[in-house]
């Protein structure tokens, strides 16, 4: 009768393992699924040459803005 009540136990252990290795891996899937979609749109973005182009140029219009900026203070200084 124990063998019985130890195989028993031993067999809801496993299907609780299981369940619980099945949830955890179909939550990992998920966010891998969610993931791989979020990185085709950061490529797709990425590749969008003119809207880069266009970014840069704003970028490097204003970096350069306060540089030219700075260094009339700094030669304001001396």
């Amino acid at each position: 009768m124990s063998d019985d009540v130890l195989m028993g136990v031993i067999s809801g252990l496993w299907v609780l393992v299981v369940a619980i290795g099945g949830y955890a891996f179909r939550r990992i899937h998920d966010k891998l699924d969610d993931l791989a979609v979020h990185q085709t749109g950061c490529i797709r973005a990425f590749a969008d040459k003119k809207s880069n182009a266009e970014d840069h140029r704003e970028f490097f219009r204003r970096t350069d803005d306060h540089e030219r900026r700075l260094i009339q203070l700094e030669a304001a200084q001396k």
